[in-house]
């Protein structure tokens, strides 16, 4: 059979690998949402040259009236994987901006999978598997990053309670923590914190590297692999879990 799986914000990052590595691993149909259009047909695109399928839908996972548009007219799926979000520095003493990045973050990282799960829910039967992409700072703290943190925890709280409420319908709900990822959103972030700390980029991602046991970050198609698996009908035992893909930098 083949699955039919929804990515958000599979135009970059951990969405996109994680849409080519479905591509692959099990020729799966792909309904790619974002709010880049141009990236988002690229990634469609270099799926289909390689045999695949996939459809693009331009979306803002914070925009309910939009979601349910697309939802309407999707077919019948077999997983949802919440990939967009955004990250910054919303500092507790920043400037006259601080508190509308603070909601923008919250409405793109947590919000915004509420709003996707409620979205596409009727389209999913038994046997559905969704997956909520959290991160590391879902299992601990760093300064400055008070927005990211908090949207990080609250998604893993959020996978736990839909676990529970959807398992009854066969519905298989897990969460993912990613630790430090060569992407564009973690190039940011070095740049940020590097430059909040005095340090060069290069020290810093040095000093990052160095806190992690296995010594590096991580790519994209690493993380991939790990949804892949929570999103694999075998995966029967994992319901409510947080999935940890961060190098041993947390062990719980």
């Amino acid at each position: 059979m083949v699955r039919t799986i929804l990515i958000t914000g599979g135009s970059r990052g951990i969405g996109r690998a994680c849409a080519l590595h479905l591509a692959r691993s099990e020729a799966a149909r792909l309904i790619l949402l974002g709010r880049d259009v141009a990236a988002l047909e690229a990634t469609a695109e270099t799926i289909r040259r390689a045999g695949g399928s996939a459809e693009t839908h331009s979306a803002d996972v914070t925009d309910r009236t939009r979601l349910a548009e697309v939802a309407g007219a999707l077919p019948p799926l077999h997983g949802l994987v919440a990939a967009a979000g955004i990250s910054g520095m919303t500092p507790v003493d920043g400037d006259g901006d601080t508190d509308a990045f603070f909601d923008q973050i919250l409405g793109a990282d947590l919000t915004g999978p509420w709003n996707t799960v409620r979205a596409c829910l009727p389209r999913m039967g038994a046997g559905g598997r969704i997956v909520l992409v959290s991160s590391v700072l879902g299992r601990f703290g760093v300064p400055g990053y008070g927005a990211y943190c908090a949207a990080k925890h609250g998604l893993i709280g959020l996978a736990k309670a839909l676990a529970l409420e959807l398992i009854d319908r066969g519905i298989v709900v897990n969460a993912v923590a990613p630790g430090w990822v060569d992407t564009d959103m973690a190039q940011t972030g070095i740049r940020q914190i590097a430059a909040a700390t005095g340090q060069t980029e290069a020290a810093f991602r040095a000093q990052a590297e160095a806190a992690v046991p296995v010594k590096r970050f991580f790519r994209p198609e690493e993380i991939a692999c790990g949804i892949a698996w929570l999103l694999d009908p075998a995966n029967t035992m994992q319901v409510g879990q947080c999935l940890n893909l961060d190098g041993g930098a947390v062990q719980a």
